[in-house]
Parts: C-alpha cells; structure tokens; sequence
C-alpha cells in the first residue's frame, strides 16, 4: 500500500514539474521575446511605429522599413556606377585632350547595359545648353524606348545619363547615333532659346 502511495506521489510531482518547467520556459520564451520586441522597436523610426502597438503591426512595420533601406541602398549604389562612370569619362576625355574638364568639347558615349541601351552625354555649361527635347527625340526616331534620364554635374560639367530598354529595330548602327548625338550637342549655343519641353511627356 505505501509503495503504491509512494509511486503516486512520484508520478504526481513529476507532473508538478512538467508543469512548472513548461510554465518556467514560456515565461523565458515571453520575456526573451519582449526584449527582441523592445530592441526591434528602437531600430524603427518613429513614422513606422506611431500609432501602432502590437507586435505583428511592428513585425509588418519593420519589413517595410528593411524594404525601403534596401531599395535606398540600390539607388545609392546605382548613384555611385554612374557618378564614377562619368567621372571616368570625363577624366579620360580631360587626359585625351589636356585641358580642363570644363573647356572640353561635348562629348556623347553609346554603350549597352543590361537589358537595354545607356547614352551618356556630357557638356561644360558655359560652352552650351544642352538640348535635351532634341536628343530624346532622336533617340525615339531610331526606335528606342526610353526608361529614364538622370543628371549630375561634375568639375563644371553637366552629365546626362539616359536609359533605354532593348530597341525595338534592330541593327541600330551605335557609332552612327553617337555622332548623331554629338553632333547635336555640339551645334548648340548659349544663344539658344533654353527652353525644353517636360522630360515626363516624352518618356512615356
């Protein structure tokens, strides 16, 4: 009888502490949990957290500000190819000419990238405008289907950095279009009516 007893308190404790280790853990899990929370909702910044405070709302915050870090990260990325591209440019049109970048002639290069087609043109500010409505023309009339124009200005002179994707005729000659192109930079003048229409209605 006692030995009977014995083994169901044996049973009965060892339940207890089942009992209390599972409650011991998920108090550990709680807490180790709240503390990733705390620390997750530090990182955030306070436009994505306002207003909100459950977990899975800042769970769901948190992936769209690594969304948004990661897509500015690209662009930073992207920004920093073309700024050493065009400063690569320009650096050997300078070598090549020996004078400064600013006294350079225009100068455009045709070259592929991936998916499409890349035109870099640049000028010196003070020699020309640049006639942008022209030159997206023209890349239109050879069948391009253009995705984006971007600018910068480096030692003086402006960089235009235009995109288009695969063209749509193929066989386009790209030295014939970079003297194309060249050529109609170079015959512009600071006496030239500066105004262009908006880049948004042709690159549509």
């Amino acid at each position: 009888m006692n030995k009977n007893h014995n083994m169901w308190q044996d049973i009965v404790m060892m339940e207890e502490n089942k009992k209390w280790m599972h409650k011991e853990t998920e108090r550990q899990r709680r807490q180790e949990m709240s503390n990733l929370c705390t620390n997750l909702r530090s990182l955030l910044p306070i436009e994505y957290i306002k207003g909100k405070r459950s977990i899975s709302d800042h769970v769901n915050e948190a992936m769209h500000y690594i969304n948004h870090l990661q897509n500015k990260v690209k662009q930073l990325q992207d920004k920093k190819e073309e700024l050493m591209k065009v400063s690569n440019l320009s650096r050997n049109v300078t070598t090549q000419n020996g004078s400064s970048s600013s006294n350079i002639q225009p100068f455009v290069i045709v070259q592929p990238f991936p998916g499409g087609l890349e035109i870099v043109c640049s000028y010196s500010f003070n020699k020309c405008l640049f006639p942008l409505s022209r030159v997206l023309s023209m890349l239109l009339k050879e069948g391009l289907n253009l995705i984006s124009c971007t600018s910068n200005m480096i030692e003086g002179r402006f960089i235009y950095t235009i995109r288009s994707e695969e063209p749509i005729m193929p066989g386009i000659d790209y030295s014939e279009l970079q003297r194309k192109l060249t050529e109609a930079i170079s015959c512009s003048s600071l006496q030239e009516n500066s105004f262009e229409p908006e880049i948004d209605n042709i690159l549509r």
